[in-house]
This record gives structure tokens, C-alpha cells and sequence, in this order.
């Protein structure tokens, strides 16, 4: 009664996006507009979702192994490059010295998919991160007017509260804004703040693979077969129906009696009922399932061993690319943008970055990535030494267009020595330079004795002077 009355003496408060879930009835505080909090019932589908659903605690677990695996660095805005200093500490060691940064992102990512949200505050006066548990944290926003008459709304803090119901867990607070990152990958189309679990739009699906999963565990507790009718010929009082139920189920039911041999009394006629898992094609069916949830986690099936692997590996190697590309590297530009508050003197002129050098899983990507790059660094060299001004040329590879090149550079046909590309070569028709003399040639033996090699050939002699050396050696008769 109290929360009715709640809700009907707020009734002036405005529409908000629970209304349309039934979320309002839960709690008095949902009825302002200026508060976000998570809606209890989806936090709660998420949670029993992730501890009884394989199909969704692999995509998280797999999610959280691989977002964890990343380090954070400052990147300098003017070339890129990655450094890092003391300013990153906190992050380094989030939550005390026996924390590392993936503590950190493997927590804000688990919160982010069953919450849609994460919040990490930094503590005044306390040299680590404290996680706040997000089905606790409510947005608090205020309206901000311009000029004109509009209006535009800005969170101002997050209000953290144990449910009414959970004890010895301390009274709420209010963190500002300026102390804690909010991290919300998913935004929520319904919501100004709020993140959005990936989770949402595939709770039937859930629901679906866990009724599957039920369905055929009762299969196998129904001896692994079809329901059964026994019917006799006789009428049977109704005392001997539920005594011979009894005694089929204990003797013949569950996975631990399949296969054994039915006995019946004279008379009885037994009838299958129902489909085998076969015969509805359960495989099929429960993959769609895990298919569509896959989906939604952006995570190939490949990487979960849901699908089989091809072409010895390829098809994990290209996966796990393709699963970094779209859904690792964006989430890691988000988590970036939300910690960079958390930063103390960050450099003018650098960002929070993330480092992926040091992934295994990403190491195949690296490598074609440097491919790429000594592919542009070949092209590169090759315009400015066909002419081309060194600024046109780098324009010109960084935006595949040739139209920017300028002539004009140092590499100018005539203005300079000819240079061969890539590696060092003599140019065409040049003889190498004699020995000095004080050097002299090697020998070279001959391949086989007379050949000539070492002019070792004989003499050429007429046939009358061959003829008369042989009959002195005793060949002539």
C-alpha cells in the first residue's frame, strides 16, 4: 500500500522510461525524472541468466578474458605514439597492490553486459578504485537552461543504496560526477545515461535454450524415451492404475534405467507418445538458440567451440580478428573515455589510450598489420624517390588517393644521385674492380686432368709423330 501511494502522490512527476516496464511499482524513487537506475527485473534476468545459461556465461566469460588482457598508455596526439608514466598508476593498480588492470576491465566489463552499466569511483583521500554495484547506482541528473528556451539535462552524481531489503550493507550516498567514471558501452535508447545490457533484446531466446535445457533433462529422468500409454483390455480399478504407474517409474524411469527391458502383464498393450529428440530435431533447434544469443554478444561461435574450426585454424584466427574489430577495440575506446577522469595530470596534448602489444590472441593481427605498414613504408620511398614532395607523398598513402601527390621533392630526376630501391645494388653495367696486384689469384683446378683448366691440354701433334710414340712404347703392334 505504501508504494501505491508512492506512486499516486507522485503522479505529477512526468513520464520516465520504467513506467513502460513496470518498473515503477518497485520502489517510490523510480517516479523522478531526474533518476536513472537500473531496472531491477532486467538486473535479476541477467544474473540468473549468467549462472544457469552456458550459452551466455561463455559469451561473458570469453568477452571478460579477452577485454582484461589490455594495458593502458598515453598516447600522444601529434604521432601517435604510445608512452607511459606515473599518472597511470591508479589504473595500474586499481584496487590495491595485489590488483592488477585487468581486475579493473574484467569487473567493468561483467557489469556492463548483466547491468549495462559500470561505475568506478575514486575515493577521496584513498589511493585505489571502488566499484560500485550498479543495480545499486542511481543517475542523478539535473536540467540545465540555455538560452533561447531550451534545456538539456547533465548527471551531477550517482546516488548509491542498498535495496531495502539487504542488510548490514550501510546507508546511501551521493559520489559527484567528477569522481566517478560511469561506463556504458550500450547506450539505452529509452534512457539520457543509462547503459543498456547486450542481454535485453535476446531474454526469449535465454528463456528458450533454458527450457530446452529442462526439457531434456526431463527426457532423460522419462528412461531417454517418449512418454508411454499402457492400456489393458480389462477395466482397471482406479487404485491398480496408480499402483502399476508407481511401480513402471520406480523400476523403469531415469537416465540409469535406459535400455532396460519393459515386462508388461497379460493384456497390457503399450503405445510411444511424443517425439524423440531426433525426431524433433532438438540439435537444430537449441543451436538457433545459441546462434541468435552469440549474436547479440557479437561473439563468433567459433571461439566458444559451438562451431567447428576450418582450414586448419583459419577460421579461429579470422574470428578472433573479426570479434577485436567490432566488439574489443570500440569497448576499449569507451572504457578509455570514461577513465581518463580518473587520471590525475593527464598531459595536454596526450589521451588515455589502450595497449593491445602484449595479446596473444591479437598477435596474427599485428602481424598483418606490420605488413601493411611496410607496404605503405615500399610506396612511401618509391614516390619520393620518383619526384614527389616527402608531405604529398605520405597524404597520398594515408588516403590511397594519387591526386595529392606534388612534384618537387628531393628525389627530382637529375637532382640527385641515382638510389636503388629498397636494398643497395650496383647499377646496371658496372664491372666490379680488379685485385690489387699485390693479391694474387687463386688457382683453380681442373675438373678432370687434361681438361685444360690449368693448361694442362697437350700440345696438338701431327699423326705420323703420335704414331711412332706409340710404337716405342710398345702400342704400335
Amino acid at each position: 500500500m505504501t508504494r501505491l501511494w508512492d506512486r499516486l502522490i507522485r503522479r505529477d512527476a512526468g513520464y520516465w522510461e520504467g513506467q513502460a516496464s513496470g518498473a515503477s511499482v518497485l520502489t517510490s524513487s523510480y517516479g523522478s525524472p531526474d533518476r536513472e537506475p537500473v531496472l531491477p527485473q532486467l538486473a535479476a534476468f541477467a544474473q540468473q541468466a549468467n549462472s544457469s545459461s552456458s550459452p551466455v556465461f561463455s559469451a561473458i566469460l570469453l568477452r571478460m578474458m579477452l577485454f582484461s588482457e589490455a594495458t593502458f598508455r598515453l598516447q600522444a596526439l601529434d604521432d601517435k605514439h604510445l608512452y607511459g608514466n606515473q599518472s597511470l598508476s591508479l589504473l595500474e593498480e586499481p584496487f590495491g597492490p595485489d590488483s592488477a588492470t585487468g581486475h579493473l576491465l574484467a569487473r567493468m566489463e561483467q557489469d556492463a553486459s548483466l547491468a549495462g552499466n559500470a561505475y568506478i569511483w575514486a575515493a577521496p583521500g584513498e589511493d585505489r578504485l571502488v566499484r560500485l554495484r550498479p543495480d545499486w547506482v542511481t543517475i542523478v541528473s539535473e536540467v540545465v537552461h540555455v538560452g533561447g528556451g531550451g534545456w538539456y539535462r547533465r548527471p551531477v552524481g550517482y546516488w548509491h543504496e542498498p535495496p531495502k531489503g539487504v542488510l548490514d550493507q550501510g546507508r546511501g550516498f551521493m559520489v559527484p560526477a567528477g569522481e566517478c567514471a560511469h561506463f556504458a558501452p550500450l547506450p539505452d535508447p529509452a534512457a539520457d545515461f543509462r547503459g543498456m545490457s547486450w542481454l535485453t533484446p535476446v531474454m526469449r531466446d535465454v528463456q528458450g535454450d533454458d527450457g530446452m535445457g529442462r526439457y531434456k533433462i526431463r527426457y532423460l529422468q522419462n528412461d531417454a524415451s517418449p512418454n508411454v500409454i499402457i492400456k489393458y483390455v480389462q477395466r482397471l480399478l482406479p487404485g491398480t492404475i496408480d499402483a502399476i504407474g508407481e511401480r513402471i517409474h520406480a523400476k523403469y524411469g531415469g537416465p540409469d534405467s535406459a535400455g532396460k527391458t519393459l515386462i508388461l502383464d497379460q493384456g497390457a498393450d503399450l503405445t510411444l507418445v511424443g517425439n524423440s529428440l531426433q525426431q524433433m530435431d532438438f540439435s537444430n533447434v537449441a543451436t538457433a538458440g545459441e546462434q541468435r544469443i552469440l549474436a547479440a554478444a557479437l561473439v563468433p561461435g567459433v571461439l566458444v567451440g559451438l562451431e567447428p574450426l576450418r582450414g586448419a585454424g583459419r577460421g579461429y584466427q579470422e574470428s578472433m580478428q573479426k570479434f577485436a574489430n567490432i566488439w574489443a577495440r570500440p569497448t576499449w575506446r569507451s572504457a578509455c573515455g570514461a577513465l581518463k577522469k580518473l587520471v590525475p595530470g593527464l598531459p595536454s596534448g596526450a589521451r588515455l589510450w589502450y595497449d593491445v602489444s602484449d595479446i596473444a590472441a591479437l598477435q596474427d593481427g599485428e602481424l598483418e598489420k606490420g605488413q601493411a605498414a611496410l607496404v605503405k613504408a615500399q610506396a612511401l620511398l618509391a614516390l619520393v624517390q620518383g619526384g614527389f614532395t616527402h608531405e604529398s607523398a605520405v597524404a597520398a598513402v594515408d588516403a590511397a588517393d594519387l591526386s595529392q601527390l606534388k612534384a618537387g621533392g628531393t628525389g627530382t630526376p637529375g637532382s640527385g644521385p641515382a638510389v636503388q630501391h629498397l636494398l643497395p645494388q650496383q647499377a646496371p653495367g658496372v664491372v666490379a674492380s680488379p685485385l690489387p696486384p699485390t693479391m694474387p689469384r687463386l688457382g683453380i683446378g681442373p675438373a678432370s686432368v687434361g681438361d685444360g683448366g690449368d693448361n694442362s691440354r697437350p700440345t696438338p701433334r701431327p699423326a705420323s709423330v703420335r704414331r711412332g710414340l706409340d710404337g716405342a712404347n710398345g702400342h704400335g703392334s
